[in-house]
């Protein structure tokens, strides 16, 4: 891996430099996220780096890339019996840890604050399947644990919320008697979307969730179109989103008004689509075929329909094309937000006034567009009339110079037209009066 970074800059060139010297080693080789990689998850702000075996995470400081220290200032792991993932906060130096169970130790999930290696909150479950989600500005962590039979079969799923930012962090929970196939967090929001089915995994539907100060309650549902859709995104800065069914290919543009209320946008599709990105102003979606770069043979399935499309947040497309070979594609990153977060919550509360504003403004700018056409045009038609006055005057004045007149004359005549007045009558109105 460290060779991989070698002309990186910054914490990663710092990592290059210390892994090889003596003074960092490591023998950890569990990727916290399952599979091969990553084995390092850095914090939200580049401060601290961790790593994990199955017993125990190890936390560095990246100036120094030491272990942070306990109460006795002394570089220890955080130990953790059975451990099987751990997190970061995307805004706040936490970590949210999850421990399986074993004999007679049920499954644990613990916060812990970082440095000061503080346990904020725990809960302990027996015989579940889980998994976390953060909230991507770190106001809460929905913990997703499903029960399991002695026969390791699914029965029901209940979603705990960790609301972070409150005092003792309380917990909400809600009950879900379908089976969760996608938990998904509105961006910068305080809503969440929820994919299920059934037991038989038929019957699916999409449900909205909102957590006010009080509660958390269904906001409202959607009975999916079919079972292929598998994947939902939010916008980047919220309230509109994109269900896909990815390796299908069926779209489903929607998003949630103001006052809660679901609004289904658009209905479309992008055969066997793999990729759905929104650009970072919400306003643009991005969807792909793309093949993988790994398997030449597996990606052959992928290269006739290889390509992207762009379509607007209300699904209207904007531009297709087919794309040979197409491994990747991605937006430009935008530079962050220069409005505080209170000043953009307050213009997405007060919309409607700006767009009443802005809408008055488009009409001025529209009716100057319209006069100016028709100005234009009524000056391009009486310099034309002027034209033909001037031709007109030229005929009159050189017909009998040119013998036009006498010309025109003989033509009718030779065509053997002669006048004849008809006289119709019609009745118009008839009315009897009684004398």
């Amino acid at each position: 891996m460290c060779a991989q970074v070698s002309h990186a800059h910054g914490p990663w060139q710092h990592l290059h430099d210390t892994a090889w010297s003596d003074s960092f080693s490591t023998s950890f080789q569990v990727a916290p996220l399952g599979g091969d990689f990553p084995h390092f998850l850095w914090s939200h702000d580049g401060k601290y780096f961790a790593e994990c075996s199955e017993s125990a995470i190890s936390v560095r400081e990246t100036a120094s890339f030491e272990l942070i220290r306990d109460e006795d200032g002394k570089k220890k792991t955080l130990k953790f019996p059975d451990l099987s993932t751990f997190q970061w906060s995307p805004k706040d130096n936490l970590l949210s840890v999850w421990c399986l169970e074993r004999e007679n130790n049920p499954a644990r999930l613990v916060l812990v604050e970082i440095p000061s290696r503080r346990e904020l909150a725990s809960r302990s479950r027996t015989q579940v399947e889980a998994s976390m989600h953060w909230q991507s500005e770190g106001d809460y962590l929905c913990l997703i644990n499903t029960k399991l039979s002695k026969t390791k079969k699914k029965g029901a799923t209940n979603l705990e919320i960790f609301r972070i930012r409150e005092k003792n962090i309380p917990v909400d929970i809600v009950e879900v008697k379908d089976s969760v196939r996608g938990f998904h967090w509105e961006t910068k929001g305080h809503r969440f979307a929820l994919l299920t089915s059934d037991e038989s995994g038929h019957h699916p539907k999409m449900f909205i969730y909102g957590l006010s100060k009080e509660k958390c309650e269904a906001l409202s549902f959607f009975d999916l179109p079919s079972n292929s859709y598998n994947k939902f995104f939010w916008a980047p800065e919220g309230q509109y989103f994109v269900c896909a069914a990815v390796g299908h290919g069926d779209l489903l543009f929607g998003g949630m008004t103001s006052d809660n209320k679901l609004e289904i946008l658009h209905k479309d599709e992008h055969f066997m689509l793999t990729d759905v990105q929104w650009d970072p102003s919400s306003r643009y979606v991005i969807t792909a075929v793309t093949q993988p770069m790994q398997n030449e043979i597996g990606g052959f399935k992928y290269s006739m329909e290889a390509g992207f499309a762009i379509w607007t947040f209300q699904g209207r497309v904007l531009h297709r094309q087919q794309k040979e070979k197409l491994w990747q594609i991605a937006w430009r990153p935008h530079p962050p937000c220069l409005l505080s977060q209170a000043k953009q919550s307050s213009i997405r509360k007060n919309v409607k006034q700006y767009s009443k504003k802005y809408d008055h403004l488009d009409d001025q700018a529209k009716e100057a567009a319209r006069n100016a056409f028709k100005n234009e045009r009524e000056t391009k038609m009486s310099h034309f009339r002027k034209v033909l006055e001037r031709l007109d005057d030229a005929k009159h004045q050189r017909s009998e110079e040119n013998g036009w007149a006498d010309a025109v004359e003989r033509h009718l005549a030779g065509q053997g037209w002669e006048p004849v007045n008809v006289t119709t009558q019609e009745v118009i109105e008839a009315v009897e009066e009684k004398i």
